[in-house]
């Protein structure tokens, strides 16, 4: 893909954006312009140039240092219980995550409300993270888990819609380079309107039914969401139909990913998690087979 711009409409290629994206500014072509854009991309979320190669582990039990290292992963998705005002950053699992040796970045998570967290426990957690973030650039993102699904299921304790806008306001009013992260889980959430101050989005293949759909769907993905980096992740065996993925399955999505990783259309790629790679070494086999093919830089 070159780095141009579409004549037709004047918006810039998904290269420009990811590029303008990770440098925190925007092209102008006036100095009107670059006035007023200088002052929006102080205010802008920020995501690291290189491609962002992730790994999710939620349990502390996990030791992921010797997968991190025979993969590469630089990136972590993290869990921490709710921040109480009290608890040290030295003790979460986020800070042994970051200082495992190769992992540069890590983002934390708010947790679903209908799995316990209370909406002013979630958003005491989104005001200590984004103050952390200031000072700890391995923050790169704070992510709202299951966002749609959670506001379908309000009755059960799911974040409504105005606590979700209140808590990435949160975030926002104290770092807003901070990105925040929401998944799309294709192809049912692909029709959702996402009218929320978000920046990035993980495009999740958790519905294991529509696998052999994914250039479609991410082609539709790259479409709806122009102008915010979106990630490709798959589950081992997590998925909807709880099974393993195939060999075919794994590397044919994989090989996907890295490809549009190479091309700049998807900012990074995460598998979801470490202890299924553990449990399963082949897969870390075929990971490296497929991410040897990736342009890092």
């Amino acid at each position: 893909m070159t780095e141009t711009r579409n004549l037709m409409t004047g918006s810039p290629s998904r290269r420009t954006v990811l590029r303008q994206f990770a440098s925190g500014a925007l092209l102008a072509t006036t100095p009107a312009l670059v006035q007023r854009t200088s002052a929006s991309a102080a205010r802008r979320a920020r995501l690291p140039s290189q491609p962002l190669i992730s790994v999710w582990e939620h349990a502390a039990k996990v030791d992921i240092a010797p997968t991190v290292k025979e993969v590469g992963f630089n990136t972590v998705w993290t869990h921490d219980r709710p921040y109480d005002g009290v608890m040290k950053l030295e003790d979460t699992l986020m800070y042994r995550h970051w200082n495992t040796p190769g992992v540069k970045y890590v983002i934390a998570k708010i947790e679903r409300g209908i799995w316990g967290w209370k909406f002013d426990q979630a958003m005491r957690h989104a005001e200590w993270i984004a103050n952390l973030s200031l000072k700890h650039k391995q923050i790169i993102g704070l992510y709202l888990n299951d966002f749609y699904g959670e506001m379908e299921e309000v009755a059960k304790g799911g974040h409504t819609e105005q606590e979700f806008r209140q808590i990435i306001a949160k975030a926002k009013s104290i770092n807003p380079r901070l990105a925040i992260w929401v998944p799309c889980y294709p192809p049912r959430e692909l029709e959702k309107p996402y009218d929320f101050d978000i920046d990035a989005i993980i495009f999740s293949f958790y519905n294991t039914k529509v696998l052999q759909d994914h250039e479609k769907l991410v082609n539709q993905a790259l479409k709806k969401f122009q102008g915010k980096p979106l990630m490709g992740s798959l589950y081992l065996s997590a998925g909807s139909q709880r099974r393993w993925l195939s060999e075919q399955e794994f590397k044919q999505l994989m090989e996907f990913f890295v490809q549009d990783v190479n091309q700049r259309k998807l900012c990074g790629i995460r598998i979801f998690r470490v202890a299924s790679l553990q449990e399963r070494p082949e897969y870390v086999t075929w990971t490296k087979e497929a991410l040897a093919k990736l342009k890092r830089k």
